[in-house]
């Protein structure tokens, strides 16, 4: 420890920037009061964060650290994800977050309670340096039946500049009930609430100084319009539901656009037509992003008309003026008939992709612009009956340098592994596995992987039960609530005890599954020793509200475990329950309380933070 020491606070402050807000408490606060001014100092430019947090990890800093830094914090995340009701208990301890006054960011993810996030925000009306506001759920985002209320607060933060509310799902087509202006707010997003442009004119009038705005746009009706117009707004990202003659409203009303990003399914048009409404409605756009989902036209052949498509893409405006090249791809085995066309480079988070899929580009070179940069997540379907297939799209080497989420079906042709220099930075995978499926091909999937978090198993068929021989140093989290075992939906005692001896069992912290009867929960909250959250659906359990009054299985968990653990049902799924665990137990460390199996990474922690800094050391010379 005292070459440890030795090291400058320079390093120390690089070095924490790259260790869990957990492990930094554990591990530094109390040791000296040099290490407790660094860590003051770090969480006055740094994130504090309760994401993927062990409950008696949490309860051990809200009773003994919390208040130490709460007034210096500057970025604060909390999520429900990993650690169900955690920002209610956060509340509930009256950590409320108007005491955090130096706060500057905010994140709030898997929040699912409208109540808790109108709490929140209106705490937040009275933080003078926050500027930063995320609510971010689950990728369909929550439906709330009231919303203005939330809204209100949000409006009424009195510096803010940044906020996204992409976890909000919302149809809105009434003016908002705002009660204030928001000058300072530059950047919204809502992709998520789908608006029509009466809600948008009253956005725009309480928000005057907007600069970015992501959004979804749907309208029903010709006679709707923006009132005014908005020459703040320099980036517009829309998705669009609407008219032709709506889509020119909006544009016309926004004279001094520099970058805008379009993705619709509902309106079609050619390059001239865009050529005309870019020319005549954006004279200063620089970055201009397109992705149309449409379908081919009846008793007409697909190449021909692919070719006949991309020619309106190669006029002198786009090729010479602007250097603006788009792709079609499609499936010519598809009945659907489904052509999606795009810019490029592609600017866009998620793509679906096949092994049957042919592409074409306006590109001089087709080859060019095969770096797919944007992409994270991708969904890869592969056809069965074209496994070896080799088609233009593998052939022209498409690659996907920064995917972090892969959902593909096994057996999945080989071939598109091509795609992909490498899958270090994937961290989610998902499954779909049937009868047929080999798990030799999924584990080498999951071998060239070097941070895979979760995994998560999807089949409506008997399968063998290859999961249980599965290995990987990174997975953690385990989805098996949709993954049926040797025809049943449910895992019984002899499947629980080959899943708890199972190499990823044995390091599973994260568990989704379906379980036989109640005594299968006892059984592995006992038995899989680092298990940190279990949610699980129990067969034969009838309750269909996520209320836990008169909840007999909820309250037969609680009478087990002494109210230890944390029991609720998920707001959205109520036949899930969720069991946040606490494995509290008393181990002399720094005078605090941490678990058996927290201690032992710990201080594998603190072995190799010593080994790496070890490099650095200078020896001490005799004098």
């Amino acid at each position: 420890m005292v070459q440890f020491e030795s090291l400058a606070n320079e390093l120390l402050l690089d070095l924490f920037e790259f260790l869990d807000t957990t492990y930094l408490i554990r591990a530094f606060l109390g040791l000296n009061s040099r290490f407790d001014q660094l860590l003051y100092i770090h969480f006055q430019t740094n994130y504090f964060s309760f994401q993927s947090i062990s409950k008696e990890d949490f309860d051990i800093i809200c009773q003994q650290h919390l208040l130490l830094f709460i007034d210096k914090i500057i970025s604060f995340r909390l999520s429900n994800e990993e650690t169900p009701n955690l920002s209610e208990l956060i509340l509930s301890q009256n950590f409320t977050i108007n005491r955090f006054i130096h706060l500057q960011s905010l994140s709030l993810y898997y929040i699912k309670s409208l109540d808790t996030l109108i709490k929140i925000t209106f705490q937040c009306r009275y933080l003078l340096h926050l500027t930063h506001l995320e609510i971010i759920n689950n990728e369909y985002g929550e439906r709330y039946i009231r919303i203005f209320s939330l809204f209100d607060n949000i409006w009424n933060i009195p510096n803010l500049i940044y906020c996204n509310l992409n976890g909000i799902q919302k149809e809105l087509t009434v003016p908002p009930r705002i009660s204030s202006i928001a000058p300072y707010m530059k950047y919204l997003s809502i992709k998520n609430i789908k608006c029509n442009l009466r809600f948008l004119s009253g956005l725009f009038e309480c928000t005057p100084n907007l600069q970015h705005l992501c959004s979804t746009i749907k309208s029903d009706s010709t006679n709707e319009h923006l009132e005014f117009v908005i020459p703040s707004m320099i980036s517009l990202e829309l998705s669009f539901e609407i008219f032709l003659d709506s889509m020119k409203n909006i544009l016309e009303k926004m004279p001094n656009l520099y970058y805008l990003t379009i993705e619709t399914s509902k309106i079609y048009l050619d390059g001239n037509e865009w050529e005309h409404i870019i020319i005549n409605y954006l004279p200063k756009i620089k970055i201009f992003r397109l992705k149309i989902n449409f379908e081919f036209c009846l008793h007409t052949n697909k190449e021909e008309q692919i070719d006949q498509i991309l020619n309106t893409f190669r006029s002198t405006f786009w090729l010479e003026k602007h250097q603006w090249f788009v792709r079609c791809h499609w499936n010519p085995y598809d009945s659907t008939k489904l052509i999606t066309l795009y810019t490029l480079p592609y600017a866009f988070k998620t793509i679906h992709y096949s092994n049957e899929y042919c592409s074409k580009s306006t590109c001089f070179d087709e080859e060019e612009y095969r770096s797919y940069d944007h992409v994270r997540s991708i969904f890869y379907q592969n056809k069965m009956n074209n496994i070896n297939s080799f088609n233009s799209l593998n052939h022209f080497n498409t690659h996907f340098p920064y995917v972090q989420h892969l959902s593909i079906n096994i057996p999945y042709d080989n071939n598109f592994l091509h795609c992909f220099q490498s899958l270090n930075i994937l961290k989610s995978l998902e499954v779909f596995l049937s009868e047929n499926s080999d798990y030799y091909q999924l584990q080498t999937l999951i071998n060239q992987t070097l941070h895979l978090y979760s995994l998560k198993l999807i089949s409506d068929q008997t399968l063998n039960p290859g999961l249980f021989h599965l290995t990987s140093k990174s997975i953690y989290r385990l989805d098996l609530i949709k993954f049926s075992l040797n025809g049943s939906d449910y895992f019984n005692d002899e499947d629980c005890n080959k899943l708890i001896d199972s190499p990823l069992g044995l390091q599973c912290e994260v568990l989704f599954i379906r379980i036989n009867n109640r005594t299968n929960i006892l059984h592995l909250i006992k038995k899989m020793s680092n298990l940190r959250l279990l949610v699980f659906e129990c067969k034969g359990d009838r309750q269909n509200s996520s209320s836990t009054i008169n909840d007999e299985l909820v309250q037969w968990l609680k009478n087990r475990f002494l109210s230890i653990h944390s029991i609720i049902r998920d707001r959205s799924n109520p036949s899930y329950i969720q069991v946040w665990i606490n494995r509290q137990k008393e181990i002399p460390n720094n005078g605090i309380l941490i678990s058996k199996i927290r201690y032992k990474n710990f201080r594998l922690l603190k072995s190799n933070v010593l080994a790496f800094f070890s490099k650095f050391s200078v020896p001490k010379q005799n004098t």
